[in-house]
């Protein structure tokens, strides 16, 4: 049984890239949709002929926080990193990766995703993340939900596989600041929007000719127990906030950790509920979601591992 889902850096759109790094996910299913054009004519009840219509793919990949892999799910879904070394000499082999979201006149990265399905290989071209999500709960490994649009798809060979040695992160190495303290929240969830077209085709090609991307959307949800009224407050006076998450994994060398960090400047709160049932704890559950700074990026990503270049 081979399965597996392979990733490479594309060097322009939907050109085929050779697979540099992959993935043991815990989930796929990319599925290409085709609209063909059914003729008819006067002289006939029926159907006498039809036309290529349009082809798009989309789908979703669910996987576990690799270090050395989300980092290739990051410039899909944000498309601009920058990387560094915090200490190149006692540190050789640490980089730090930081992603940014583009601006709408800028062109996203693409990928070319390999899939392994037990006896056959399949080859996707040109595809980017329409969006990700995360969730972070007490007792559950954190995973990423990947919802991919692409171009096209061609048959391969099956791969070799090689997968990640380094774990993924664990949820209780989970560090959450709000609004500039220290918060326990009881459960987390993020979502990461790219609000693409899956309709930018124009005559001559049934395939989409490049990937327009819409609003970018970032939202979230949060539990936290009632201690008293400052959520509350928040929600009701309009008030602004940050959050940031942090997970950390194995140590690389010289004390430097591979790491997670999720940074949104600027939130709002756009709900709050605090149900009460019996004597069970009452928790808030507040959703929010992120607004652009003057000075910043609406959202950074910064990722630490052993990586030197997406």
């Amino acid at each position: 049984m081979v399965r597996y889902v392979g990733l490479g850096k594309e060097s322009s759109f939907a050109s085929a890239a050779s697979i540099a790094r992959y993935v043991d996910p815990v989930t796929f299913s990319l599925t290409p949709e085709k609209e063909p054009v059914i003729f008819r004519t006067v002289a006939s009840r029926s159907p006498v002929t039809f036309y290529e219509g349009k082809v798009t793919i989309t789908g979703d990949i669910e996987i576990p926080l690799y270090p050395d892999v989300l980092g290739d799910f990051l410039l899909m879904l944000l498309g601009k990193v920058e990387t560094s070394q915090p200490d190149a000499g006692n540190a050789p082999n640490t980089y730090k990766h930081t992603f940014t979201p583009i601006e709408k006149w800028e062109s996203p990265v693409t990928y070319t995703l390999e899939l392994g399905e037990d006896v056959i290989a399949r080859r996707i071209l040109g595809a980017i993340l329409e969006s990700l999500s995360l969730e972070l709960t007490p007792g559950e490994p954190p995973r990423a939900g990947c919802s991919v649009l692409a171009v096209k798809e061609e048959s391969t060979s099956l791969g070799s596989p090689t997968f990640p040695s380094v774990k993924a992160f664990p949820e209780n190495s989970a560090t959450l600041t709000l609004n500039g303290a220290s918060a326990e929240l009881q459960a987390l969830s993020l979502e990461i929007n790219n609000n693409p077209s899956t309709d930018h085709h124009v005559i001559g090609s049934k395939y989409l000719t490049r990937h327009e991307l819409g609003d970018l959307e970032i939202t979230g949800s949060f539990d936290v127990k009632l201690a008293d009224r400052t959520h509350l407050d928040q929600f009701l006076s309009d008030g602004e906030g940050s959050l940031e998450i942090l997970l950390e994994g194995e140590e690389i060398e010289a004390g430097y950790k591979h790491y997670l960090k999720i940074s949104l400047p600027r939130i709002i709160y756009s709900g709050w509920e605090a149900e009460v049932s019996g004597s069970e704890p009452i928790v808030q559950s507040i959703d929010f979601a992120a607004i652009k700074p003057s000075d910043s990026p609406i959202i950074t990503i910064e990722l630490q591992n052993k990586i030197s270049s997406y």
